[in-house]
């Protein structure tokens, strides 16, 4: 395969390339997929995937990167959007949640694209440590600054009890996002309207925000 050629044929092949071993991986896991698995599905060599990705680890990154960097992007830029507008003042629960959740349901939201889902999935079902620290370093950041930005508006708040009620959140919105998809059968009186399904995530993750720390936990 001649891997010199002019840049939109490069292009071209390395999203071929992502495609299919995102498709492999989904389907049977990141630890049975071989690298000669990929060239053999997307008739491409092995001097290919050593060129654009460097070694299969590689890959998985740009799989990942992908699909959950354009959400990381656009979810800071609308964090930002909302601390500007807060000035000096406590930005609004709703107003941080929605920066968080109205990205995911773009065309780019790393749930929109079913292959990626069952992929997500699969990791979540078998942790690997190579994964745990890709999601580390695309989510540290974002959970620095949402989490940051969720003690300003709540500083009653402390540090442990916003990551268990992020925690809630981010649960209901990928099951959410789920819904949305069609990914299970729903009852035929409920209607998925997207502005809706994310006006109630705000609504119900602001409520959960604001609600009285629990009495019953044990004492560090």
């Amino acid at each position: 395969m001649n891997i010199e050629g002019n840049r939109p044929s490069q292009s071209k092949t390395k999203t071929h390339i992502l495609d299919v071993a995102e498709r492999l991986f989904a389907d049977h896991g990141l630890e049975v997929v071989s690298v000669r698995d990929i060239t053999k599905a997307a008739k491409t060599s092995l001097g290919a995937i050593n060129y654009y990705f460097g070694t299969k680890q590689g890959l998985i990154a740009a799989i990942f990167d992908r699909r959950l960097t354009p959400v990381t992007q656009a979810r800071l830029a609308a964090l930002d959007a909302v601390e500007k507008a807060a000035g000096k003042r406590r930005p609004p629960v709703e107003d941080i949640l929605r920066a968080f959740i109205v990205p995911a349901f773009s065309k780019e939201g790393e749930n929109r694209n079913t292959t990626f889902r069952k992929l997500m999935g699969r990791c979540l079902a078998e942790p690997s440590p190579k994964i745990e620290s890709l999601f580390h370093a695309q989510f540290q950041t974002l959970s620095q600054r949402f989490d940051a930005a969720l003690l300003r508006a709540r500083p009653d708040l402390t540090r442990e009890e916003v990551f268990w009620r992020m925690s809630v959140v981010i649960a209901a919105l990928h099951h959410a996002l789920l819904m949305v998809e069609r990914a299970f059968p729903l009852p035929p009186d409920i209607a998925i309207n997207e502005a809706d399904v994310v006006e109630r995530l705000v609504i119900y993750g602001a409520a959960i925000m604001r609600a009285a720390r629990p009495e019953q936990l044990s004492k560090p």
